[in-house]
């Protein structure tokens, strides 16, 4: 019980050790995924086991997880065969959601580069090209080889 007490802090030093604002602190109570102690001095105390799910929050949060996602996931109390098919099981939905945001983002990359090549690089700079022209035709207005237009 002593050691207990030695490790008990106050929402400000929670915060600052979670690398959290102390209103995230009580939001986290407020949506149930953290526990609201009692007061004891006029002061809420807080514990390490308060710290270690804090930064458990922060770092699901880290990999793409919700809110939602981290309450159910701190459900989860062991890692063990029982719990093995659904921590698969929303690890791997987390794994195809990423894989697909990475997809996308490449799609945006090479239009983004399409449309640099066909409208923003040096050899379009003396061909007037109608942004609105490269858009519909996505972003073959110009003719990059001989700078002319298509």
């Amino acid at each position: 019980m002593e050691q207990d007490l030695q490790e008990q802090m106050t929402i400000g030093v929670l915060a600052k050790e979670a690398g959290v604002g102390v209103e995230t602190v009580r939001f986290y109570q407020r949506k149930g995924l953290l526990k609201t102690p009692e007061r004891t001095s006029g002061f809420r105390k807080y514990t390490q086991t308060d710290l270690r799910q804090i930064k458990f929050i922060k770092r699901v949060q880290e990999l793409g997880f919700t809110l939602n996602d981290a309450q159910s996931l701190l459900k989860i109390t062991f890692c063990s065969p029982k719990t093995q098919p659904l921590l698969e099981q929303v690890c791997n939905e987390k794994i195809e959601q990423i894989e697909k945001k990475i997809a996308d983002l490449n799609g945006m990359l090479d239009e983004l580069r399409q449309f640099y090549q066909s409208c923003a690089c040096e050899s379009s700079n003396n061909i007037q090209c109608s942004l609105l022209d490269c858009f519909e035709n996505e972003w073959e207005c110009c003719d990059n080889s001989n700078g002319r237009k298509k």
